[in-house]
């Protein structure tokens, strides 16, 4: 592996303004996060089951009387939040391949596209605010508030926008590291949001007539939304310019510069036709499925696939981690918002020390840290399942390197495609693993809340076994890598060639 020099890390830091922006929104969209879920539970518990507030409020320390009343409410609202998911993750899958082409056609209209972003959901939160002084409308009307990021493509937009951008314009030896730090910007937005919101949650309600101050969450969320707009549209002008000369073996490619010109000479009604033909969709599928050397476009498969299945088992917390949390622990929500604080620390310092020591230090390939970073999180997530008592909360410890999957399922992507590949492949694998969302939003739901009365802790160790799909790709990938890397091809193909140079003039 090449050493980093100082130009190299100082090159690498301009890049940072996509993270900032990659933070500000991220925070922004996840600081509501407690707020929401404790809203849909009050008013499940107060308008549909009729309870008094002062039990309400203390609904997950209630006595065995209101076990009944208890049950239901957190079956409810694990249901909403279903609905809510497949709602809004089923229309992605057709905007991300959309806005895959957009973005590798036309990288100048990037920023704009990702500030939009921050607006809508500054949108929605409205809309919800508006819901909590009405207090009175049910629980199942929150679902329509989340039809903005369905119209808007909000979600994806984010993430899409901010790592297609991170890969063009980060050569590939930097791409594990680079993907970290974007990754380190998600872990960090965990315990500030965890903190924050439930800290502003638990507060004083800023408005009247209020049973917590959820208000107040939505308030400061939209002022970081707001914020972060401004940041990327002011910040970002560099998208449209040409990407940085990486280490692939590369495709022979028109040159840029011609295409530039004539992007630039299309109409607006051109370019908004251009983004919206069917036929990008069928063109982002094709650049994924076409054959390559080696079979290499089976390894790209199987890594997308088996990509799914880990967001399958990792995201799905998300859909009844706040339940069981007061199910099997009596966890108030501000006292989530507080563990959780402390306990995300440990998979984000996996995530920061975890590439540079395996891969810089220890000169380990990226396959070999998507296998430390899944057996840690398989140990994790059975440890939370066997052993339902509070102490197991804090076994998080063992699942501290979990965060390093995504940055290494990344990076080994971004070495199988070549640079002109990379928004319809990373758009295509966003369409696909929007189904991921869904199965895992039904499947973590449907489990939990058939076994919430005798063992909630099952769906967690069945997701502790499914682990062992992406762990065997992940062996297999190590195994092969010289086939299908295209890095490590380029690499030797030049060493091959500097051999035959230096024969050459020994002769």
């Amino acid at each position: 592996m090449a050493k980093i020099t100082s130009k190299e890390v100082w090159e690498l830091a301009k890049l940072l303004r996509i993270d900032v922006f990659f933070f500000l929104a991220t925070l922004s969209t996840s600081l509501p996060g407690i707020a929401l879920n404790q809203l849909m539970q009050d008013k499940y518990c107060i308008n549909a089951y009729s309870q008094n507030e002062s039990v309400c409020l203390d609904l997950e320390k209630a006595g065995p009387e209101l076990d009944a009343v208890k049950n239901g409410v957190l079956k409810d609202t694990t249901t909403l939040k279903m609905h809510i998911t497949l709602m809004t993750t089923i229309p992605a899958i057709i905007l991300s391949l959309i806005l895959g082409y957009w973005m590798d056609k036309y990288p100048g209209h990037l920023r704009y596209l990702l500030g939009s972003a921050s607006l809508a959901n500054i949108c929605q939160h409205i809309m919800i605010i508006h819901q909590c002084l009405h207090f009175e409308m049910g629980a199942d009307s929150l679902l329509w508030t989340h039809l903005v990021p369905v119209f808007t493509g909000s979600g994806i937009i984010i993430s899409i926008g901010t790592f297609t951008y991170a890969t063009r314009k980060t050569p590939a030896k930097f791409r594990a590291v680079r993907f970290t730090i974007i990754e380190i910007c998600l872990f960090a937005t965990m315990p500030v949001a965890s903190l924050l919101g439930g800290g502003l949650l638990a507060s004083k309600p800023w408005f009247p007539n209020q049973l917590r101050n959820y208000i107040g969450v939505y308030i400061i969320s939209s002022v970081l939304a707001i914020i972060a707009a401004v940041w990327v549209m002011l910040m970002l002008y560099d998208a449209a310019d040409d990407e940085v000369k990486t280490d692939e073996s590369q495709p022979n490619v028109d040159a840029p510069s011609s295409k530039n010109i004539e992007t630039k000479k299309k109409t607006v009604k051109q370019i908004i036709y251009d983004i919206i033909k069917p036929e990008n969709i069928l063109h982002a599928s094709r650049t994924v499925f076409k054959k390559r050397p080696n079979n290499a476009h089976w390894y790209l498969l199987s890594t997308i696939l088996t990509g799914i299945i880990a967001n399958i088992c990792y995201l799905g917390e998300q859909n009844i981690g706040f339940q069981f949390s007061q199910k099997v622990y009596h966890w108030s929500a501000e006292q989530i918002g507080n563990y959780g604080s402390i306990v995300i620390i440990f998979p984000a310092l996996g995530a920061l020390i975890g590439p540079p020591l395996f891969i810089h230090k220890m000169n380990l390939h990226d396959t070999s840290l998507a296998m430390i970073g899944i057996v840690s999180i398989m140990v994790a997530f059975l440890a939370k399942g066997f052993i339902l008592s509070p102490i197991a909360y804090f076994f998080v410890i063992f699942g501290s390197f979990a965060g390093v999957i995504f940055v290494a399922d990344r990076s080994i992507i971004s070495r199988l495609i070549h640079k002109d590949e990379i928004g319809q492949v990373y758009a295509f694998s966003s369409a696909i693993g929007g189904f991921a969302p869904t199965i895992s939003s039904v499947f973590y739901s449907e489990v939990f809340t058939a076994t919430l009365d005798y063992n909630p802790g099952i769906v967690y160790i069945i997701t502790g076994f499914l682990f062992t799909i992406p762990l065997a790709n992940a062996i297999l990938l190590n195994i092969k890598k010289q086939k299908w890397d295209l890095v490590l091809i380029a690499e030797k193909e030049k060493e091959t060639q500097e051999n035959k140079v230096e024969l050459t003039s020994k002769k």
